[in-house]
């Protein structure tokens, strides 16, 4: 948790000037900051309640009130079961939803952002998403797919079939649009 954590910070604070009174301000007032501190804090709340049930029980509860207060009022869900790498960016999270899925190192989530099952065909399989990816407004993401590493999904994507690593992804249904797309610079500009 401390190092995924981290890891979401260090990438957050990046864009911040640095100053303390700008980092504080980022720290107390950044309701995307806190929406992935939520979900960390809700993973570190599970482990301690699969080693000590009770003594966690105080953390659990208190994940459920903050993740109530993250879907309600900032309209930032994701899921405890999802397995996300450190680097969590969610840029505005207004609309982010995040089941159940697998997603890499360096994620960047923008708003209105769906990631989980497919409703059609019984699909009850998550999505598996690599390292270096950036999911742009609007974008849907459903099924047991796989998306490589370095993907860039577009603005609006309906994304239901699997992607090779470094591509550009737009449409709906979503396709390739570019091979060996280089996405290092929106990446790392989030």
């Amino acid at each position: 948790m401390k190092g995924a954590f981290a890891g979401d910070l260090a990438r957050m604070l990046d864009g911040v000037p640095r100053s303390w009174r700008a980092r504080l301000g980022f720290l107390l007032l950044s309701s995307e900051l806190h929406c992935v501190a939520c979900y960390r804090f809700g993973r570190f709340a599970r482990r301690m309640a699969a080693r000590h049930r009770l003594v966690a029980l105080p953390l659990v509860v208190a994940h459920r009130f903050w993740n109530r207060r993250c879907t309600h009022v900032h309209h930032c869900d994701v899921h405890r079961h999802a397995r996300i790498g450190p680097g969590l960016v969610i840029m505005h999270r207004t609309g982010v939803l995040v089941g159940p899925a697998t997603i890499g190192r360096n994620a960047t989530l923008h708003q209105n952002v769906t990631i989980g099952m497919r409703v059609a065909r019984n699909d009850q399989g998550t999505p598996r998403i690599g390292d270096n990816v950036w999911i742009g407004p609007g974008a849907t993401i459903t099924g047991a797919i796989t998306v490589g590493d370095d993907v860039t999904v577009s603005a609006g994507t309906v994304l239901s079939r699997d992607v090779p690593a470094r591509s550009l992804v737009a449409g709906n249904p979503g396709r390739v649009i570019a091979r060996d797309y280089d996405n290092s610079t929106i990446v790392n500009a989030s």
